[in-house]
């Protein structure tokens, strides 16, 4: 995230990536040096890192003399920060999904977990298979702590909703590893997180 911060921080760079979004053609390092008014290398390095960083993909071309010459294109996903982590593209991927197929959001979130988490064999492998969600789950016998609520925003205009997807996500979690079990949302902690009851 600090390396993605620290990127777009950079007005050049924001400039090379909205003007990479808007097209569908690749462009080339004396291409971009031109339009940005900038030498080749220090294009050469701003298209290297956001390529790094996945939001340029890299390609190739036949270029002067026979040599290729390489080539960007916008990567065709948005960059998202947040700090605490936030997951709302996660939360409308499911809810969208969950109102095309008419199913329960707590369900559709279930199948996400058991996804999430597949190959797991206990229930600590299954809850440490959530953890690039940012959540910081601990799991204490009945309980399962989120230290920090993933769709904290969201969940305060519809709760019941928001912490279903994420009872779901978890019950799936569980499921992958073989635990059949129901997980029933306990609310917010007061601390930016909130609980889960495993039942």
């Amino acid at each position: 995230m600090t390396d993605l911060l620290r990127a777009l921080g950079d007005s050049t760079r924001r400039q090379i990536l909205t003007s990479l979004q808007a097209r569908r053609e690749t462009v080339t390092v004396d291409e971009v040096a031109a339009a940005q008014g900038i030498h080749r290398t220090v294009a050469f390095e701003h298209l290297e890192l956001l390529a790094r960083l996945g939001l340029l993909v890299r390609g190739s071309r036949a270029g002067f003399r026979g040599r290729p010459a390489r080539t960007y294109r916008f990567g065709g996903e948005a960059a998202e920060v947040s700090y605490p982590p936030r997951q709302h593209r996660l939360l409308a991927g499911l809810l969208a999904e969950a109102i095309a197929g008419g199913a329960e959001p707590k369900r559709v979130g279930e199948a996400s977990g058991r996804q999430l988490a597949l190959g797991s064999r206990t229930e600590s492998e299954a809850i440490a298979c959530l953890e690039p969600l940012g959540a910081g789950y601990e799991l204490s016998g009945r309980l399962i702590q989120a230290r920090n609520c993933v769709f904290q925003e969201a969940c305060v205009s519809a709760r019941g909703v928001v912490c279903g997807v994420q009872a779901g996500l978890l019950q799936g979690a569980l499921a992958a590893a073989g635990l059949i079990r129901d997980v029933v949302p306990g609310g917010p902690d007061g601390a930016g997180g909130c609980s889960f009851e495993v039942r």
